[in-house]
């Protein structure tokens, strides 16, 4: 039941990126530059996020000094970067439903690929026909979203 729970969370959370998509790529058309309205999207996170931290933390984390942290833990700013630019560009040109029918392949496919080879430490969870399945059905449905 629990894991029923968080994937509603999740999903609900999910339900704001078609919004993002849309104000960010209107935001780069009004600015005439994508890479503005990137820079003004990550600027009101962080400062959504800096206020969130702040009055939730009870003061700044120690570094670990045993374990240290791998280098490549910090690059998900730097993934979400390409991210969000490439989506304010291609979302006015095609639509946010067609974006994200084809992000949401795009993201389980490398899951299940991430998940298959273990990648970054994740557990492994093999490929398996169902897995596929609902990739290959999801992909179906990126064909179908695409028609109008």
């Amino acid at each position: 039941m629990r894991d029923w729970m968080l994937m509603l969370i999740a999903g609900l959370a999910a339900a704001v990126i078609p919004f993002q998509a849309v104000v960010n790529g209107r935001l780069g058309r009004a600015l005439e530059h994508p890479l503005y309205a990137a820079f003004f999207s990550f600027l009101g996170g962080t400062i959504a996020l800096t206020i969130l931290v702040l009055a939730t933390t009870p003061g700044i984390p120690s570094w670990p000094k045993e374990n240290p942290t791998p280098w490549f833990y910090f690059i998900g700013g730097l993934l979400g970067v390409v991210f969000v630019t490439t989506i304010l560009i291609v979302t006015p040109q095609i639509g946010p439903a067609n974006v994200l029918a084809a992000t949401v392949v795009g993201q389980l496919t490398m899951a299940i690929i991430i998940d298959h080879f273990g990648i970054l430490g994740v557990p492994i969870i093999p490929v398996s026909l169902p897995r596929l399945l609902g990739v290959l059905m999801l992909f179906g449905g990126l064909l179908l979203i695409q028609t109008r």
